[in-house]
């Protein structure tokens, strides 16, 4: 009797119980796919994040690298407009016609390239036009850098010069993500620098950085960012290797009377009596009766020692040379 009554429980329960067993392994399977899909998305996903961050750090990288294009874009500018002006200024000064072969003075690919150098302390048209508060020669630090350090009351050389790397390193944390790759280590240095108006420490300092970092090997042999910064603003001039119109009172033309007559470096032109360059320029002519030679050979051989500090405070005496 009971085992009739087994067989018959187990004859209604069979249809049920296949089905749900069915149910049970293919929910399990589901399951099984499901969760292998989530962690592939989730493993797909934290490989955007990497991929993010790695364009984030290109992109700034990349704004770096513009500002830096647009730096030297008006550098070039303000160059042809130094040599606009040279030629507006010898436009009337014409190479006697009787000389047939002119001189073409090109200076090589690679010419080094010599800028004034200022006073090292004191009062100083750098000064002048740099003020107290011009964040932005700072190495590393670009416009939108320095609007972040006025938000946090940096304002100043002075205030910025206070400021440990630590304490500038937890403002840039306060932006987000796309500050991390920003070293602010030189800044208190360099503003400390520019603080006490050493410019010429501050220029030495910033050749041996890279974009503010100092953990990165440069060759020194380009323009720091202060000195790219005064010859934007005109401030100071640039000249390549042996450029005779470095030479207050020398423009192109005379330049190249000087050449013609092999005088073709600083050096030389520093060892060239002030009669010998007078008979060159009454040679040629006299359109060029104005011009006065006497400090050419002073002004020539400052250059040629690099003493550039010398040669502008020299020049900044004089009016066409005289």
């Amino acid at each position: 009797m009971i085992s009739l009554f087994d067989f018959c429980s187990m004859h209604w329960i069979l249809p049920w119980l296949l089905p749900f067993l069915l149910g049970l392994g293919l929910g399990w399977l589901l399951w099984g796919k499901f969760k292998s899909m989530v962690a592939d998305l989730e493993s797909e996903i934290n490989n955007l994040k990497v991929r993010i961050r790695g364009l984030e750090a290109d992109l700034e990288a990349c704004k770096s690298a513009r500002l830096e294009a647009e730096g030297n874009v008006s550098l070039l500018k303000g160059r042809i407009r130094e040599m606009e002006a040279s030629l507006a200024a010898n436009a009337t000064v014409e190479v006697p016609k009787t000389e047939k072969t002119a001189f073409v003075a090109e200076a090589p690919a690679a010419a080094p390239v010599h800028v004034a150098a200022a006073a090292a302390t004191g009062d100083d048209k750098w000064f002048a036009a740099i003020g107290s508060d011009k964040l932005q020669i700072v190495e590393g630090i670009g416009p939108k850098m320095e609007e972040v350090l006025r938000e946090n009351g940096i304002k100043t050389f002075g205030a910025l010069a206070a400021a440990t790397p630590d304490s500038l390193r937890n403002i840039l944390n306060k932006y987000g993500d796309k500050y991390k790759i920003i070293d602010p280590a030189t800044w208190p240095k360099q503003a400390k620098l520019a603080d006490d108006r050493k410019w010429n420490d501050l220029i030495e300092l910033q050749k041996t950085l890279d974009t503010g970092r100092g953990d990165t090997a440069t060759d020194g042999n380009t323009d720091s960012k202060l000195e790219k910064w005064l010859i934007k603003a005109g401030v100071i001039r640039r000249w390549a290797q042996d450029d005779l119109k470095a030479v207050e009172g020398i423009g192109p033309k005379i330049e190249e009377l000087l050449h013609k007559a092999g005088i073709k470096t600083w050096r030389a032109l520093s060892e060239t009596p002030v009669g010998r360059i007078q008979e060159i320029l009454d040679a040629a002519g006299p359109k060029y009766a104005l011009a006065v030679p006497g400090t050419w050979p002073q002004q020539a051989g400052l250059a040629a020692d690099g003493r550039w500090d010398e040669l502008q405070a020299l020049q900044d005496s004089l009016n066409a040379g005289k």
